[in-house]
């Protein structure tokens, strides 16, 4: 998902470069698409921070049950930031405020979504020792990934929050996005896929197959 939004923010973006930015809808769509990469890099670190704490205690635990609370408010951020987009990208002066309103409290959910996932991260760390071996370097990865989410979102609030034109969701400061936003996502995604390439693959998906494999 993250990488078809990423994809055909850059399509329209090339688009509207071609037009001269005559063609405001293909401008509006590329920055609005561009700007949701937070709500996909968090559901993936949640995913991870799952598998370790589940395989590493295939009991029910607190921490995984907090998790899973925090899939429905990061979807509903991520809904509510392009609603804000695309209604800060009206002329109307009406819809630019309730825009930048619900952009406000979907980055706000964001806020609480990546502080409790940051505290989940950090107390699973401080009980590595209970961490299957495996699993370990899956964790690392995710640790490494949460100060550029955080730079990420600390563009995002001074995007949504502040009055600043290099800020700007529309027409801001290429340079401060490529800096603050687009090399943090990339690094992310880096590091996710490398764990994805050299994370041990779950026993219970094995035996899952070789059950499939008998019958």
């Amino acid at each position: 998902m993250f990488c078809c939004l990423r994809v055909s923010a850059a399509g329209l973006g090339i688009a509207s470069e071609h037009d001269g930015r005559t063609n405001r809808n293909n401008l509006v769509w590329s920055e609005i698409l561009g700007s949701v990469g937070i709500g996909p890099l968090l559901l993936v670190g949640l995913s991870l921070i799952t598998r370790i704490n589940r395989n590493s205690n295939p009991r029910s635990t607190l921490r995984n049950d907090v998790i899973q609370m925090l899939y429905v408010p990061n979807v509903l951020a991520l809904a509510l930031v392009v609603v804000g987009g695309v209604r800060l990208s009206s002329a109307d002066p009406s819809q630019q405020k309730s825009g930048k309103h619900f952009a406000q409290t979907g980055l706000s959910i964001y806020i609480v979504v990546f502080a409790v996932y940051t505290v989940i991260c950090f107390l699973t760390l401080f009980k590595i020792d209970a961490v299957v071996p495996g699993e370990k370097r899956i964790l690392y990865g995710v640790l490494m990934a949460i100060p550029f989410i955080f730079l990420r979102i600390i563009y995002a609030m001074l995007a949504v929050f502040r009055d600043s034109k290099q800020f700007a969701i529309l027409n801001g400061s290429a340079t401060v996005q490529l800096c603050m936003a687009i090399i943090e996502e990339m690094v992310v995604v880096v590091i996710y896929c490398a764990i994805g390439l050299f994370a041990p693959i779950e026993k219970r998906k094995t035996d899952q197959r070789l059950q499939r494999a008998a019958i």
